[in-house]
C-alpha cells in the first residue's frame, strides 16, 4: 500500500513538480496549497508525512507546523519543512517549530525521496492513530472550527502578550508603570484589591506595595493587613524590613466595610530572576476563584516577569552607577548630591540631621605590611559593620581612600553619638582575619549636624572634618564631636 503524502505549496509549478515526482516514485499524494487548506484536508486524508514549503500566504510552513504538534490528534505525524532560506535562524525556527526536518528547496529530488522514505520508517503513523483522526472530523467543518479556534487563541495570545510588552515604554516612570499595569490587569483578572512591587538592588531602598483598589475606600487596617501579607511571603526569598504600601486609583468617601478574612480567594507570586526576588505581585478577592486556572495565566506571569526583570536591571544600572564597587556603599559622587538635598530638605522643614566622618587609623600601615589585597577585605569589612551598626534610613558612604561618612537624617548630634560609638566599639573587638592572616583594627571618626550657624552642607562636612582631625590627634579609636 502507497505511503500517503500531504504536500503544501502555494507556488503553482513547484506543487505540480513535486506531485508528479513523488507520485513517479509510488507514493500517493494529496495537495494543499497554503497553510489553513493543509489543516483542514490533514483530517479528512490522513497522511503518513506532511511535506510543506514554509513562506506561505494566511498560515505558514512554522505555524502549521506549530498547530499540528500542539495537538494530540495529530501531533504523531511526521514534518518536513523546506524552504529556499538556508541561514541558521530558519534551521533553529524549523527546529523549534517541532519539524522531524528541514531542508532547503535546492535538494535534489532523489535525496528528497530518500529523506522522506527515512522518515517515515522512523515516524510511522499507525492505522488505529489515522482512523481515530478521521472519527474525530467527519467533516471539514470540524477541522474548520478547530483551525478557528487555533488561529483565535494564536490571536489572544500575541494581543495579549504585546499589552503587556507595550508597557516597557514607562520601565523609567515607576508610578506611570504601576498605573498601566493595574490598568491593563483589572481589565481581565478579578480582584478587589491588587498589589505590584518592584524589588530594588538598593538594600536601603524602601519596599513600596502599591495598592489598587478599583476606586473603593478600603480602611488603613484592611491594606495594612494586606501589606503585612504580602511582605510576609516575600521575606521567604529577600530580607524586608523598610517596606510601606501606597494606593493608586483610591476614590475619598465612606470606607468599605471589609477585614482581609472577607476575601475568598487571594494569590501572591513572587518574581524570581537569576534566584533574586525582583519583584511580585498579589490579588484579593471575595469571589472564590483559582487564579491559576485563568486561560491565560502563565502567559501573565512571563510577560510580568519580562517587565519586572527589564525593571530590575534597569534600577540595578541606575544603582550601580552611585555605589562604589568595592565596599557596597555610596559613593562620593551620590555623597555629594545627598547631602546638599538633606541640607536643603531641613531648610525647608525644620528638622536635625548629623555627619559622620570615620577614618580607618593606619590603614597606610595595614596595606605595607599585609598588602594591598588585606586592605581591601579591610575596606570590606568595616563597611559591613557599618550597614550592620545604622538604621535602614541612614546613609552610608565611601568619600574616598579609608574615609567613610554617613548621614543621619532626623538625628541630632547627641542621639547620633550612640551608634557611632557602637559602631567604632564593634570595629575594635572585631577579629580581622584575611588568608590566614590576622589583625586589629580601629577607626576615628568626627561627627557634626547641621547646626544653625551654617548656611550651606559645606560647613557641616568641614566641621565633622575637623572633629575627625581631633579625634586623630589625641589618639585614635575615638569619636569626637564638633562643638559649636
Amino acid at each position: 500500500m502507497a505511503h500517503k503524502i500531504l504536500l503544501v505549496e502555494d507556488t503553482e509549478t513547484e506543487l505540480k513538480f513535486l506531485k508528479t515526482s513523488l507520485e513517479e516514485n509510488g507514493f500517493e499524494v494529496v495537495t494543499a496549497i497554503n497553510g489553513s487548506d493543509a489543516y483542514k484536508k490533514l483530517y479528512v486524508c490522513t497522511p503518513d508525512i506532511i511535506v510543506s514549503d514554509i513562506i506561505m500566504p494566511v498560515i505558514d510552513g512554522y505555524q502549521l507546523c506549530r498547530m499540528i504538534k500542539n495537538d494530540e490528534e495529530t501531533k504523531k505525524i511526521p514534518i518536513i519543512l523546506l524552504t529556499a532560506m538556508d541561514k541558521k535562524i530558519d534551521a533553529f525556527w524549523g527546529k523549534k517549530s517541532g519539524a522531524q526536518l528541514f531542508l532547503t528547496k535546492s535538494i535534489d529530488i532523489r535525496e528528497l525521496i530518500l529523506h522522506i522514505e527515512a522518515t517515515i520508517r522512523r515516524y510511522p503513523v499507525k492505522d488505529e492513530y489515522k482512523e481515530n483522526l478521521k472519527i474525530q472530523s467527519e467533516s471539514t467543518s470540524t477541522a474548520q472550527l478547530k483551525l478557528n479556534n487555533i488561529l483565535n487563541d494564536l490571536l489572544m495570545k500575541s494581543t495579549f502578550s504585546n499589552e503587556f510588552r507595550n508597557l516597557s515604554d514607562f520601565l523609567n516612570y515607576e508610578r506611570i508603570l504601576v498605573e498601566k499595569l493595574f490598568s491593563l490587569l483589572s481589565s481581565f483578572v478579578e480582584y478587589n484589591v491588587a498589589g505590584i512591587y518592584f524589588s530594588s538592588p538598593d538594600d536601603f531602598a524602601e519596599n513600596i506595595l502599591y495598592i489598587d483598589t478599583l476606586g473603593k475606600n478600603y480602611s488603613k487596617s484592611l491594606l495594612n493587613d494586606v501589606s503585612r501579607d504580602f511582605f510576609k511571603s516575600m521575606e521567604e526569598r529577600k530580607a524586608i524590613k523598610n517596606s510601606k504600601f501606597e494606593v493608586i486609583r483610591m476614590l475619598l468617601g465612606k470606607e468599605t466595610d471589609y477585614q482581609i478574612s472577607d476575601f475568598a480567594s487571594k494569590i501572591i507570586i513572587p518574581l524570581i530572576f537569576d534566584k533574586k526576588l525582583i519583584g511580585g505581585i498579589c490579588f484579593y478577592t471575595a469571589q472564590d476563584i483559582n487564579y491559576t486556572s485563568f486561560r491565560y495565566f502563565d502567559i501573565m506571569i512571563s510577560e510580568l516577569l519580562a517587565i519586572f526583570k527589564m525593571k530590575y536591571q534597569y534600577t540595578e544600572k541606575e544603582f550601580m552607577s552611585v555605589l562604589d564597587g568595592l565596599t557596597g556603599l555610596y559613593n562620593r559622587r551620590q555623597f555629594e548630591i545627598s547631602i546638599e538635598q538633606e541640607f536643603n530638605r531641613t531648610k525647608r522643614h525644620p528638622a536635625d540631621f548629623s555627619l559622620a566622618i570615620l577614618d580607618i587609623d593606619f590603614f597606610k600601615k595595614v596595606n605595607d605590611t599585609y598588602g594591598h589585597q588585606y586592605g581591601d577585605y579591610v575596606l570590606k569589612t568595616v563597611a559591613d559593620l557599618m550597614k550592620q551598626s545604622f538604621r535602614k534610613t541612614d546613609l552610608l558612604y565611601r568619600y574616598g581612600g579609608e574615609e567613610m561618612v554617613i548621614i543621619m537624617p532626623e538625628t541630632n548630634a547627641e542621639n547620633a553619638l550612640l551608634p557611632v560609638q557602637r559602631l567604632r566599639k564593634t570595629v575594635e573587638e572585631y577579629d580581622f582575619e584575611y588568608n590566614n592572616v590576622k589583625s586589629k583594627v580601629t577607626v576615628s571618626v568626627g561627627l557634626s549636624m547641621n547646626y544653625q550657624d551654617f548656611t550651606n552642607a559645606s560647613d557641616i562636612l568641614k566641621s565633622a572634618d575637623n572633629a575627625l582631625y581631633k579625634a586623630k590627634e589625641s589618639g585614635r579609636n575615638r569619636v569626637i564631636r564638633h562643638e559649636q
